[in-house]
């Protein structure tokens, strides 16, 4: 029971992790307020939350706000990137919505029409994380995402359903706000990773095996 409750034990790392998770998410908020930097607070959050929770570095909130710093100009041409994109799949699927209800179109055809708009909004989930981990210009970061997304389409799609269904439900409840965008970057983390791991620099030999 003592080692139940050291700062190292189970309990209280699952504690911090709520915790992280909870404040994660409210500076995500604070940092989506501005607009244009959106972005930057997207890229500051999933960096945080992978290396904070997942990875198990300590001082995440301070990692967030670090991010956040380095990256603020730099997102900024993204972010009205994603932005337009986003306004315009939005404005789309409305329209596809009313279309269906008038019986414009059939429901089979708005079903494909979602499924398309989800992969969409999936691969542009990959713009932000991109962000955080690469030194790229706005220009190249956006081909990249657009290259590896429909690369890999079918984690892209699955990234479009988590992301989506965590806008939604933020949306239309006021509580999953405190902590689901946390949630969201994390289990995106296990998807995005892998795509980013033929890209990041290989881990530096040891000195000795570097000298043989």
């Amino acid at each position: 029971m003592k080692g139940l409750f050291r700062l190292d034990g189970p309990l209280m790392t699952v504690m911090t992790q709520i915790t992280d998770c909870i404040f994660l998410s409210l500076f995500f908020l604070l940092g989506c307020i501005p607009v244009l930097t959106i972005g930057t607070s997207f890229a500051a959050l999933y960096d945080s939350t992978f290396r904070g929770i997942r990875d198990g570095e300590r001082n995440s909130w301070q990692r967030f706000f670090q991010t956040f710093r380095q990256n603020w100009k730099a997102g900024i041409v993204p972010t009205i990137v994603f932005l337009v994109l986003l306004m315009g799949l939005c404005y789309g699927m409305i329209q596809c919505w009313n279309a269906a209800v008038y019986e414009q179109i059939s429901w089979m055809i708005f079903a494909a029409i979602a499924l398309l708009a989800i992969a969409v909004a999936g691969i542009l989930s990959i713009l932000f994380p991109m962000l955080s981990r690469f030194e790229n210009s706005a220009a190249a970061l956006v081909k990249n995402t657009l290259v590896l997304g429909l690369a890999n389409l079918p984690k892209a799609l699955v990234l479009g359903v988590i992301n989506v269904s965590t806008a939604l439900l933020c949306i239309r409840f006021v509580f999953p706000v405190f902590f689901l965008p946390a949630v969201a970057a994390l289990l995106g983390s296990f998807l995005i990773e892998p795509i980013f791991k033929p890209f990041m620099p290989e881990e530096t030999e040891d000195f000795e095996e570097a000298a043989e």
